[in-house]
């Protein structure tokens, strides 16, 4: 059953701006409905099930994200002696609270070309730039207008752009743990958000715990944020495209992929399993 409430006049304040629409509700809930509140609107725990962060009316893409409560009649408390920082609060039995609730835009997926999101989740996609120089012998290099090599002094150096690709995926129950840590330093064994296989890096993931709706459990047992990181390595190079497994070889010259006999510089991985959930 839903918990009654009723909009307060001058609500809502809604926004469009680069980051999509965001949005600002201003609600009137009883006091002792502020947890049923907060549970209806940003979800329920449930391993199997349970439910979600309510979207904002007629906007499927916009979910509540955060929810501020705080006293309507703020000079009424009921009269308690309180004598410890650490049990007790204010109460305002038979009053109301007024709910402050923030909605942002989160599409369910951003890239059509990456992994692809389970039901209840979204993943959001940037892109960050930089580069840096690669140093290159001079072997097998030479002047285009002569012929003549070039003199065993004379080092080269390519700039190399990488490319940051960063996947949060938010809302998860069961975030893949052990797949996180068995992957990271690996390289895409095959094409992944249009990167060529052994070209994009996956270097590791921040988590971020979200909010269920019982203040009294302590840390939330609902859902997950997690941001990838992921970094793209492509050497473009005489038609070709090399990447994090390569190294530049002078003799014969050209890029190459050294080994140990054993294994390459990186293993290489499938990255669409880090966004199932354990267990799935």
């Amino acid at each position: 059953m839903s918990v009654a409430f009723h909009e307060l006049g001058g609500s809502p304040h809604e926004q469009y701006d680069v980051n999509g629409f965001s949005a600002r509700r201003e609600l009137l809930v009883a006091w002792e409905d502020r947890d049923a509140l907060a549970l209806e609107l940003l979800g329920e725990a449930a391993q199997l099930g349970g439910s979600y962060w309510t979207t904002y009316p007629g906007k499927p893409s916009s979910f509540a994200v955060s929810i501020q409560f705080e006293p309507v009649d703020a000079d009424g408390p009921d009269r308690q002696e309180l004598t410890s920082l650490t049990e007790g609060l204010n109460s305002y039995s038979g009053s109301f609270a007024r709910a402050i609730v923030r909605y942002k835009t989160i599409n369910e997926l951003d890239r059509d070309d990456g992994p692809t999101n389970e039901t209840g989740t979204q993943i959001s996609y940037r892109m960050l730039y930089s580069a840096a120089f690669e140093p290159i012998g001079p072997g097998g290099w030479s002047w285009s207008d002569t012929l003549v090599a070039l003199p065993t002094d004379r080092p080269l150096a390519k700039w190399i752009p990488t490319t940051e690709h960063r996947l949060t995926w938010y809302k998860v129950v069961n975030p893949p743990w052990q797949t996180i840590q068995s992957l990271q330093g690996t390289v895409n064994a095959s094409e992944f958000l249009s990167c060529p296989a052994g070209t994009l890096l996956f270097e590791g993931a921040d988590t971020n715990k979200l909010y269920a709706g019982d203040f009294a459990s302590g840390a939330s047992p609902f859902c997950w944020e997690i941001k990838y990181l992921f970094r793209q390595r492509a050497i473009r190079h005489g038609g070709n495209v090399f990447g994090w497994n390569h190294v530049y070889r002078e003799n014969p010259a050209g890029w190459a992929e050294p080994t140990n006999g054993i294994a390459k510089l990186y293993d290489e991985a499938d990255f669409n399993v880090l966004f199932q959930s354990a267990g799935e």
